[in-house]
């Protein structure tokens, strides 16, 4: 729709503009058939008649098309009906008072009477146009911050929000500034100032609406998200992430040179700087050849580490037939962090050889800061040569579950210095691999679920163990765990008899890393087996025992009281105390103690 209304405005002008030019030809053919076309003066003020005339209607036609007073759907400024008459009025205001008494009057004046009477009028035309126009743009200034605020706010760009935003704090600035250097312009020279401005008015006005175009679109872009096919999602998952990454920060640097090229253009064209002699000598041609090489550099350096780390994640994706091991997702993950370093290390020392650094010394010194930190970081030194030599005999790879350093989890992350243990209890532990003197892996090949089961010393052991076979052709129909049994149960017998009882020794052999679950799925089917045929699974227990003489009779067992009974509490009769089941009751004298 932004689209259409603006093409629909461009049209509009450019209509206009063909009408003035009829009219400035039609003029400029009455100057040529007229009697006093042979009169030089007469000549000259009508040819400037008609120079000022296609001058101020093309400037009046633009300050049309963009405040359109009597077409508010075609209006490129979002504001009220009432304010795009009076700023539009404002325009045609400053321009015909301006264009006309320069071009038209002070030439007259200067022709007729005296270039001293047609500087003072130009002058004095020039201070009345300039203290009108800060006039209006002062008293105007909160109304138009606010404006700009309110659209900043409203807007979903963010760079044309950031625009509009320091366009609310400088416009007073610059609209001051832009007076000011017409005031003192024209008073410097009035026969050539009115060229110089407006050429240079010209040059920035067409920069800033060009570089402005460039910058909306280029914004637009960066917003624009990308969207990859389902089956390039599968094959490269992180490829669509790298290019929503990379290319919305392309667009922005490339917006950023877009904003650099306008401001040296509207610098060029108010001569603060000469831009062609610039670009033309050796130094700037060198500046310009160095940016498009980094720009190349970068972009290469960008387009590899995404193709190659694209290549990586393809090997690591789980579709497919083909299912990449954990040593390969290992290996992998870190040749992709050891490519990254190699590719950021180099693309730095290219770009700062192309910007006119010598980077031989800064290699022979970092070959001498690498010795130190050999000598003084000898530990870090450790850590990778232990790693790489964990990684090359297969030590571990992630997600295994592994005893290290005293630390039983899964291996979480593993880098050329490090490994991540996740524990049970969800700790993070980062274990450096010179810490590592022994790794436990239980997810290599196979696994055991090992148990050491305790019957009470009363029980059959053929029972037991007969009840534990049955237990485990359960767990083989347990479908959370039947594929993970890689063979029968093994019992080598009685492993350990103990005072709580005698233990059993069991060995289930399963997929690696399921022996847990196994367990638990077995240890399940034992409980209800045991309890069913009634076998004791003991605890810890004390048994009193009385010793007994050679004769087989035992010594009495006396029975004091600790404390006292309370005062006036009854004693409990010989008739009320009763044997405990298995005990043969005794009778005792009182304690003296006790009365």
């Amino acid at each position: 729709m932004k689209l259409r209304k603006l093409v629909a405005v461009v049209v509009a002008f450019v209509v206009d503009v063909l009408v003035i030019v009829a009219a400035s030809l039609v003029g400029y053919m009455a100057i040529l058939a007229l009697p006093n076309a042979q009169v030089p003066t007469a000549t000259l003020l009508s040819m400037h008649f008609l120079t000022a005339f296609f001058a101020i209607e093309v400037v009046k036609a633009l300050s049309r098309g963009v405040f359109a007073t009597r077409y508010e759907q075609l209006r490129l400024i979002a504001i009220s009906d009432e304010s795009a008459v009076y700023w539009n009025r404002w325009v045609a205001t400053i321009v015909t008072a301006g264009g006309y008494g320069l071009m038209v009057a002070v030439p007259a004046i200067y022709r007729v009477f005296s270039p001293s009477l047609a500087n003072v009028l130009g002058a004095i035309l020039i201070l009345l146009v300039y203290i009108y126009a800060v006039r209006v743009l002062w008293r105007n200034r909160k109304a138009v911050s606010e404006a700009l605020l309110t659209k900043a706010e409203h807007t979903n760009n963010a760079f044309m929000g950031t625009v509009l935003r320091m366009g609310a704090r400088l416009w007073l600035w610059v609209a001051l500034l832009y007076f000011t250097v017409l005031f003192v312009v024209t008073q410097a020279d009035q026969q050539n100032a009115l060229g110089f401005m407006a050429n240079a008015s010209a040059q920035t006005v067409i920069a800033v609406v060009l570089g402005g175009l460039l910058s909306l679109f280029l914004s637009s872009m960066v917003t624009q998200r990308i969207y990859l096919p389902a089956h390039l999602n599968q094959s490269f998952p992180l490829l669509e992430v790298r290019l929503n990454s990379y290319i919305p920060a392309g667009l922005k640097i490339l917006r950023l040179f877009v904003v650099i090229g306008v401001l040296l253009s509207i610098f060029d064209a108010w001569q603060v700087l000469d831009l062609r002699s610039w670009l033309s000598s050796e130094r700037g041609l060198a500046i310009l050849n160095t940016i498009i090489r980094v720009g190349v550099i970068l972009i290469v350096s960008a387009l590899s580490w995404t193709f190659l780390a694209s290549l990586i994640e393809h090997r690591l994706a789980t579709s497919g037939e083909r299912m990449p091991t954990e040593r390969e997702k290992t290996l992998l993950l870190l040749f992709r962090n050891a490519l990254a370093i190699i590719i950021i290390t180099m693309t730095i020392l290219i770009v700062l050889s192309q910007v006119g650094i010598d980077i031989g010394p800064l290699i022979a010194g970092a070959g001498v800061i690498g010795l130190a930190i050999g000598f003084g970081a000898q530990k870090l030194v450790q850590d990778v040569i232990t790693g790489v030599f964990i990684q090359l005999e297969n030590g571990m790879n992630q997600n295994d579950v592994v005893e290290v350093a005293g630390l039983f989890g899964v291996v979480e992350k593993l880098t050329i210095r490090s490994v991540v243990i996740r524990t049970l209890d969800g700790g993070y532990h980062l274990v450096p691999f010179s810490s590592i003197d022994c790794v436990a892996n239980h997810t290599r090949d196979y696994g055991y679920h090992y148990g050491e089961y305790c019957i009470g010393l009363r029980e059959s052991v053929d029972d037991a163990i007969r009840h534990l076979y049955l237990a485990f052709e359960d767990t083989k129909k347990d479908p959370e765990v039947a594929n993970d049994i890689l063979e029968d149960i093994s019992i080598p017998g009685v492993s350990s008899i103990h005072r709580e009882g005698f233990n059993i020794r069991v060995l289930i052999k399963t997929t690696p890393g399921m022996q847990w679950a196994v367990q638990r799925s077995f240890n399940r089917f034992v409980k209800m087996h045991f309890d069913a045929a009634g076998i004791e699974l003991p605890y810890p227990q004390t048994v009193l025992h009385f010793g007994r003489d050679k004769n087989g009779y035992a010594a009495p067992a006396d029975l004091r009281m600790v404390e006292p009974l309370a005062e006036g509490a009854a004693r409990p009769s010989q008739d009320t105390i009763v044997a405990a089941p298995g005990q043969t009751l005794r009778s005792f004298p009182d304690d003296p103690q006790a009365k």
